[in-house]
Parts: C-alpha cells; structure tokens; sequence
C-alpha cells in the first residue's frame, strides 16, 4: 500500500517546465553588457568602420549591413516585423539629423546602425555655434516623431497591436531623446536656450538609472557629465551666444516636442494594452 501510495503521488507531481535557451535567459541587459565587455564604448564606431573597410564595403553597403544585422538581432528577441519597423523608425531618426546638417552645409557620414545603441552619423566639421548644433540635434527627433506619428494613424486604422506598440516605442525614444542633458539630442538643443540647463537633466538620468540601470544609461550619464565640465570650463565662450529671437523659437519648438511625445506616449501605451490578448 505505502509504494502505491508513493507512486501515485510520483504521478501527481507536476513536471517542471523546461528551461529557456541561454540566449533567452541573459536578457537584454545581459546582451549589452556583454556588448559592452567586448567593446569598449568609445571604439565602437571605429571597430565597425574598420571592419566593413576591409570587407570594401561603400557607404551605402555600411548602412545597409548594418541596417540588416540590426535588424537581425532584433528580431531574435522580438520578432521580425516589430524589428523592421523598429530599426526604420531609428533610420528615419539619423535621416532627419542628416538633412538638418545639409540645410546648414554642414556634411555628414552616412548613418551606422548599432544593436541596442541605436544609429550613430559623424559631422565632418563641427557646427560653428550652439544655434547651428541644435538645429542639426532638432532634426532627429522631429522626424522620428512624424514617423511614428505615421505608424500610430495606421495602427488605428487597422487596430493593430503591433503599430501600437511600435508608437508607443517610436515616442518613448523621441521623449528618452528629448532629455536636456548632452550628448542626446535634447542636450544639444537646450544648449542653445542655455547650457545650465544640462545640470537638470543630468540627475533625470541619475533617477532613470536608479529605477531601471542600463549600462546604456550610465554611458549616457557618463558623456553628460563630461559636457558639462567641458562647458562650464569655457562657459564665456562665444559659442553659447545665441540670438534671443532664436533661443525663444527653439526653446518653444523642444517645449512642444517634448510635451506632444510624452502625451502620445501615454495614449499608444495605454491603448496597446487594451488590444493585448487576455
């Protein structure tokens, strides 16, 4: 009797699941540090030219591989359609940058997609004042922001959760832009207003980071921090003179931006929500 009651319970024990791949359990905080311990972050866009230079890649060919790896990689974790419509969103993004910088004559390289660093362009000159930076930095987010625009009108039309969610994480990205710390884009448009600025929005990345640490955020807060000392060692420099006139129109144009981001971002995140499968 004792072993049949042992068997039965041995038949009643429920089997435990299986544990996922490797490659699921790192996550995507595991994926970029290990990005990260490979590479350090300043080399990166180096390693990469490097790479496709000797593979004799044209600039074209860099941004479409690029583009295609990227893609890749992303969709291993979230599927292929979500990551073909992300990675088009970033490129949107450096394509508005682009043609910020060429309506100031300003030349700049084709974009170089990285996975979970996003894109990155070089300026082969440097902008000759802050107004100049900021017009080129504008360039991005207000592109990105039409895209996913886009994107969130026809997710209405066809109320798909995937538009959905792609809006809801083309604003989010416009709004992590927008934050007035240097090297993001935001950064660099406040620092036509006034580059004080910066020192608010260098604790928001502090508490962004307390919240949810990334080692992106902390590269971030790094290159912030560094701005700022760089700025307030040459804070009399002339090129922090900006045009009244201007400094209210830019400063009205980021104000509008950054609001109509985080409305929208709230709206695609609460109705992907309402459309997700129970």
């Amino acid at each position: 009797m004792n072993r049949e009651h042992e068997m039965i319970e041995g038949m009643d024990t429920p089997v435990p699941p299986p544990k996922p791949p490797w490659y699921k359990r790192i996550g995507l905080g595991g994926a970029v540090t290990a990005l990260l311990a490979i590479l350090k972050w300043k080399s990166i866009l180096s390693f990469l030219q490097g790479i496709f230079f000797l593979l004799k890649f044209s600039k074209f060919g860099v941004a479409t591989l690029s583009m295609l790896a990227t893609i890749g990689v992303y969709a291993w974790f979230y599927g292929i359609w979500w990551a073909v419509g992300f990675v088009l969103l970033i490129a949107v993004h450096e394509y508005g940058h682009m043609f910020a910088a060429r309506q100031q004559n300003i030349q700049v390289t084709t974009p170089i997609f990285i996975p979970f660093l996003g894109a990155l362009i070089g300026i082969k000159e440097p902008p000759k004042d802050a107004a100049t930076e900021s017009i080129i930095a504008y360039g991005g987010p207000l592109f990105g922001f039409l895209a996913t625009a886009f994107v969130h009108t026809v997710a209405y039309v066809f109320q798909s959760p995937l538009l959905f969610s792609l809006a809801f994480t083309g604003y989010f990205l416009t709004l992590f832009n927008l934050i007035p710390a240097s090297p993001l884009d935001g950064g660099r448009i406040a620092g036509a207003v006034s580059p004080y600025i910066w020192f608010l929005g260098i604790p928001l990345i502090g508490i962004l980071i307390w919240f949810s640490f990334s080692p992106i955020l902390f590269l971030v807060l790094l290159g912030a921090v560094h701005r700022a000392w760089e700025f307030w060692k040459h804070r009399n420099d002339d090129y922090y003179n900006t045009n009244p006139g201007f400094r209210f129109k830019i400063g009205i144009a980021y104000l509008l931006l950054m609001l109509l981001s985080g409305m929208l971002t709230y709206e695609a995140h609460l109705t992907a929500q309402a459309l997700r499968p129970r």
